[in-house]
C-alpha cells in the first residue's frame, strides 16, 4: 500500500510534529510505502498535495489537520480512487468526533497515533460529499465532507479568521466569544430557496446543508443524516433578530430545534439559495464567498477510511441498526475512553 501524509502545522493549539513522526514510523511498520510527507505553507496547499497524491497512485492520504483542511483535501480527492484518512490536529475536530476518534485536548496522550491505529483497523467506505457552486457558475466549486453553512455561522467564521491568534490561544472559547460579538450586529434576511423541485421563501438567520449528524462540537444538528444516501440534510433557521438567533442556539443545545416551527428540516439532492442581500457561505468552517449559491450532493464520490468505532447510523448499511446515543450513553462511553487513555498515559514511555 502506498500513502501520502499531509500535515497542516498551524492547525490547532499544540505542536504535533513529534507525534506525527511516530505516526509515520507506525505506518511504515504496518507495511505502507510513503510516497511523500508534505507540510502546508498556505491556502490551497492541502488541495494541491492531495490531488498530486491521487494522480501519482497513493492509495491513502493521511491528513493531519482540522475540519477546514478536510474540505481542502476533499477538493483534491473527490472522484478519485485515493482514500482520505483523518488524523485530528485542529481546534474543533468535529469530523473526528463524529467518527469517535480520539482528539487533542488532554484526555488522549497521543491522539494522532491512536487515530491511525483505529483507522487501519477499520474499512474504506465510498461516501457522498457536498459541492457549493456560485449560482450561474461564476466562480470555482468547493466541496465539503461535513457541512456548508450560510448566514450567522459563516459570519462567525469570518470573525474567527480575522483574529487567528485569538483562535489559536483560546481554542473553542474563541468561537464562543466571536459568536457573541457577531450576534450583536447580525440580522436575518429574505431568502428564496429551491429544494430540488420545490420553491419556498423564508426570512432566515442561518441555513446548514449537512452530510453528518453533529455540528460544532456539542450540537446534534441532523441526527439521522447518512453519509452514503446521495442526499444532504438541510436545516433552515428562520428569524430576524439576535434574540431569535440566541433562542435557536439554546434549543440546539438541548436538541429541541426539531420541534421548533421556525426551523425547517428536509433532505434534498440540490438546493439553490438566492438572498435579498449577500450572506456569507462556508464549507467545513472555511468561508468561501457569498450568496447566491447552489449546494448539491455528489453521491459516493470519495473513499473514506473509517474506524470500526464510527456510529453505524452514519451509513446506509447500519442506518436504523443503532439509535443515536442519549446523554447517559455518551457519558458512559466518554468515561470508558478516559479510563483507557489514563491507563495508556501511565504506561507510555
Amino acid at each position: 500500500m502506498r500513502a501520502t501524509v499531509i500535515h497542516n502545522p498551524v492547525a490547532g493549539q499544540r505542536d504535533s510534529h513529534d507525534e506525527l513522526l511516530q505516526v509515520i514510523q507506525y505506518l511504515e511498520e504496518q507495511g505502507f510505502q510513503l510516497d511523500r510527507v508534505e507540510k502546508t505553507h498556505g491556502a490551497s496547499d492541502v488541495t494541491t498535495y492531495a490531488r498530486r497524491a491521487a494522480l501519482s497512485g497513493s492509495d491513502v492520504v493521511f491528513l493531519s489537520g482540522g475540519d477546514g483542511s478536510i474540505a481542502e483535501a476533499v477538493d483534491g480527492l473527490v472522484n478519485t480512487d485515493a482514500a482520505l484518512a483523518v488524523l485530528p490536529s485542529g481546534t474543533g475536530n468535529v469530523f473526528a468526533r463524529q467518527l469517535n476518534l480520539p482528539v487533542p485536548g488532554g484526555i488522549h496522550p497521543r491522539p494522532l497515533l491512536e487515530s491511525a491505529r483505529l483507522l487501519l483497523a477499520g474499512q474504506v467506505r465510498r461516501v457522498d460529499v457536498g459541492r457549493v457552486t456560485p449560482r450561474g457558475a461564476a466562480g470555482p466549486a468547493h466541496h465539503f465532507l461535513l457541512w456548508s453553512g450560510i448566514g450567522f455561522d459563516a459570519a462567525v467564521n469570518i470573525g474567527l479568521h480575522a483574529d487567528m491568534e485569538r483562535k489559536r490561544r483560546l481554542g473553542l472559547i474563541a468561537t464562543v466569544i466571536t459568536g457573541f460579538l457577531t450576534l450583536r450586529d447580525f440580522a436575518g434576511t429574505s431568502v428564496r430557496i429551491r429544494v430540488d423541485n420545490h420553491r419556498m421563501s423564508r426570512r432566515i438567520m442561518m441555513m446548514v446543508a449537512s452530510n453528518i449528524q453533529i455540528y460544532g462540537v456539542i450540537f446534534r444538528l441532523t441526527q439521522h443524516a447518512v453519509m452514503d444516501d446521495g442526499l444532504l440534510d438541510i436545516v433552515c433557521f428562520q428569524g430576524t433578530t439576535p434574540a431569535r438567533t440566541l433562542l435557536h442556539a439554546l434549543k440546539l443545545l438541548v436538541n429541541r430545534h426539531v420541534d421548533d416551527p421556525k426551523v425547517d428540516i428536509f433532505r434534498a439532492r440540490r438546493i439553490e439559495i438566492v438572498t435579498a442581500r449577500p450572506m456569507p457561505v462556508h464549507v467545513d468552517g472555511d468561508t468561501i464567498g457569498y450568496t447566491p449559491v447552489v449546494i448539491e450532493a455528489v453521491p459516493k464520490s470519495l473513499n473514506l477510511l473509517t474506524p470500526d468505532c464510527a456510529p453505524a447510523t452514519l451509513f446506509m448499511d447500519g442506518a436504523g441498526a443503532l439509535p443515536p446515543e442519549n446523554a447517559w450513553e455518551w457519558m458512559q462511553r466518554m468515561a470508558a475512553d478516559v479510563q483507557v487513555a489514563l491507563k495508556e498515559r501511565t504506561t507510555s514511555p
